[in-house]
């Protein structure tokens, strides 16, 4: 029995059969991945568990096929020497899928960061004073892609018998707001709902002064804020509109609209709730369509359409029946009947052990168009010396690799962020050495094997008559 055993995981149908769903898996997880990103790949096919049972299976099928030839010959070096580079090829694979790490990191010129994120998630709680994390009592993984709330119970105990529960998780959402006036709440703050429209742009956004409604919307040429307070100086000339209550105890709203071409406003006034207002850029005209001086704004998140742009991940939070959602990157508070609470849901962060400053940014384009052809960032490393950093040239410090990898631009296609993927893969040389053993044992195989077997003497004979 043992016998037949270790001849079936020796045997040429099983390296076959193992090879070719190895490829099968592999050509389902390149069309897996363009469809849904690499993250999702790697969650559901590259890092599963039966990929990993066909690498075990491989390994064992490997190492059985070698050691079936023992005692080995001199012409049995090359098969061994393949074999085990294809053995330890894998093992540093595996060594990287399980210590490896890949991020990115963002850098505006002459910012400087000693970390990076991954795409890896975590759930962050803070106990919150005037609105503030102040002290971390919970900060856990949060794979609720994997392990839905709905399949597994998330709950985490607080301050005098308070817990926090997940209820529900969206992976793919977009963003619902409902605001309506927030009747004995004194202390709630305002909001507005604004509409821009020409012919081919309409707009309508809330903003506001609570923390759970942004206080500016970007459209990329043009800006809307809302304040409160006097008109402040802007800093530069742009297209934006500013809306402000000068007095927080009046609900009296002003306006001010500006140009690219100058400082000063070019038109201002009171404004009027559904009265339009002329911008005199690009034909489109502003209106303030709903206005409440106390604000309740309910924020709820709904699965996106199979067409939807932007979307965001999602998670709904209980507090004694208070229910909060958090969208990824958008921490705010939770209010329980006597503590409240900071709570973060955020991408995992990991230490860099040396700082990173971005000193000078360079984009190179094609001749006559806008094109980029290149693009590299000139790097300070620890405060003590600076590197270039390119497309095809990437920093290699304390065991990580840095690659340049993208950029962002401002509305005027003007680079503003160097944007680098961080790598670090402890099972490289390992695998490396296991690919040139793959390489020198091929090589044996094919230039002397024939030398121990003999199979070249009757060539040689034939040739010399």
């Amino acid at each position: 029995m043992r016998h037949k055993l270790f001849r079936f995981f020796s045997s040429v149908k099983l390296a076959v059969f193992l090879i070719l769903s190895l490829g099968a898996i592999l050509a389902v997880g390149t069309f897996y991945e363009a469809e849904y990103g690499t993250p999702a790949a790697q969650r559901v096919i590259y890092k599963s568990w039966f990929v990993s049972v066909e690498m075990m299976l491989l390994i064992l099928n490997l190492a059985c096929a070698a050691i079936d030839r023992y005692p080995w010959k001199k012409h049995h070096v090359g098969f061994v020497i393949t074999h085990a580079g294809i053995i330890t090829l894998i093992m540093g694979s595996f060594i990287t899928q399980q210590k490896g790490i890949d991020g990115n990191i963002a850098l505006g010129v002459n910012e400087a960061t000693d970390n990076f994120f991954v795409p890896d998630t975590e759930l962050h709680i803070y106990q919150s004073i005037d609105g503030r994390p102040f002290a971390l009592l919970v900060q856990t993984p949060a794979d609720f892609e994997n392990h839905p709330p709905e399949k597994k119970k998330y709950e985490y105990k607080l301050a005098d018998d308070d817990v926090i529960r997940v209820t529900r998780f969206i992976e793919k959402a977009v963003r619902k707001v409902d605001v309506k006036e927030a009747s004995g709440k004194e202390n709630a703050l305002p909001a507005l709902r604004f509409k821009l429209y020409n012919d081919r742009v309409n707009v309508s956004e809330w903003v506001g002064l609570d923390k759970q409604l942004p206080p500016f919307y970007d459209l990329g040429p043009a800006t809307v804020t809302f304040i409160q307070g006097p008109l402040p100086m802007v800093p530069a000339p742009r297209n934006q509109i500013v809306v402000y209550q000068p007095d927080s105890k009046s609900p009296l709203l002003k306006y001010a609209i500006y140009s690219s071409r100058q400082l000063e406003p070019v038109q201002k006034g009171s404004v009027e709730v559904k009265k339009e207002y002329p911008t005199g850029w690009m034909n489109l005209k502003f209106s303030v369509e709903e206005y409440f001086n106390h604000a309740d704004p309910q924020i709820s998140y709904v699965a996106a359409e199979e067409d939807a742009k932007e979307t965001t991940p999602a998670v709904q939070l209980d507090l004694k029946g208070n229910l909060r959602w958090f969208e990824l990157e958008s921490p705010h508070e939770i209010k329980g009947p006597q503590n409240t609470y900071f709570v973060s849901y955020t991408r995992k962060k990991y230490e860099l052990g040396f700082g990173l400053s971005l000193k000078k940014f360079k984009v190179a384009t094609y001749g006559g168009s806008n094109l980029p052809a290149s693009y590299e960032s000139t790097v300070e490393i620890d405060n003590s010396h600076e590197q270039v950093i390119s497309m095809n040239e990437p920093l290699k410090y304390k065991g990580y690799t840095i690659y340049q990898s993208s950029f962002e631009t401002n509305d005027r296609g003007e680079p503003v962020l160097s944007v680098f993927s961080v790598n670090y893969d402890p099972g490289r040389a390992v695998k490396y050495a296991g690919a040139l053993c793959i390489v020198g044992g091929i090589g044996i195989m094919f230039y002397w094997k024939p030398k121990y077997t003999g199979r070249n003497k009757g060539r040689d004979k034939g040739s010399v008559a």
